[in-house]
């Protein structure tokens, strides 16, 4: 169990705003270890996690991006049916709202949560 620090970035539904992003990352030779990305009506959203969170953002934000350090909580969740129900479901119980989930590259999954301090009590019983 541990947090993390995510990039939050806000941007436009558009063809090349997805490449405008990660030419930052790529211009300052910063991987992306995992990402998330969907959109709604005229606006997107990603999620990004990158060993230099927050000086991604600063970058972005000096390029014209809207972007934000967002917290999550990264657990093992082991890879099996029914356990992101379980999750979920202890979650809900708990009246955490599950706000992101993205996937890092060891499997682990990250949680943005609506009170990821609870959240992170409630994952490490898993």
């Amino acid at each position: 169990m541990e947090n993390v620090t995510a990039v939050y970035v806000k941007m436009e539904n558009r063809p090349g705003a997805l490449e405008r992003i990660s030419r930052v990352f790529q211009e300052r030779r910063t991987n992306i270890e995992a990402i998330m990305a969907e959109t709604s009506g005229p606006a997107g959203y990603v999620r990004i996690l990158s060993p230099k969170p927050r000086e991604m953002v600063d970058l972005l934000r000096q390029n014209g991006i809207e972007a934000y350090e967002s917290e999550t909580v990264v657990a093992s969740v082991p890879n099996k049916p029914g356990e992101f129900f379980r999750v979920s479901a202890d979650l809900a119980a708990a009246g955490i709202n599950l706000e992101a989930v993205l996937t890092t590259p060891d499997g682990k999954l990250a949680f943005r949560t609506s009170d990821n301090e609870r959240a992170a009590q409630i994952l490490r019983k898993l």
